[in-house]
């Protein structure tokens, strides 16, 4: 269940070329833009998750739905899929065309990390979530 009292807050990417946040819900995306008109429709591709682009990707939206039925592990993939593809926006404002494999990995490690942070602080802790398996059922 999503924390009512959660409001998004910037996290900046290494080297600082974009800003992300992460937004649960209408009410969230509208509270990231100034005119609320400029704000686009919460998960408007109909996937569990996504991610916004604006001023020329220098601003990230992760979306993220409600996720009371499912795990912790999917969770963390769907934040984590969101994270590699900030990453990928950032690597192509910053220049960079074949970065290097630790600087990727942990340029991706503290994006996601961000965003696991995020999704914990955008969470109501008054009901446990099942966290004991994966998607897969293991």
């Amino acid at each position: 269940m999503i924390n009512t009292d959660y409001v998004p807050e910037w996290y900046i990417t290494p080297f600082e070329h974009s800003k992300y946040t992460l937004a649960r819900n209408q009410i969230h995306m509208d509270l990231l833009f100034d005119d609320m008109d400029d704000s686009d429709e919460f998960l408007s591709m109909g996937c569990p998750a996504q991610v916004d682009y604006y001023d020329g990707g220098k601003h990230c939206i992760v979306q993220l739905g409600e996720t009371q039925h499912k795990s912790l592990i999917t969770i963390h993939g769907l934040l984590l899929h969101e994270a590699v593809h900030i990453w990928q926006r950032t690597k192509h404002l910053m220049g960079e065309k074949e970065p290097s494999f630790e600087f990727e990995a942990y340029s991706i490690q503290r994006i996601a990390q961000d965003l696991f942070d995020m999704y914990e602080a955008s969470e109501s802790h008054d009901q446990k979530q099942n966290t004991s398996q994966s998607s897969w059922g293991i």
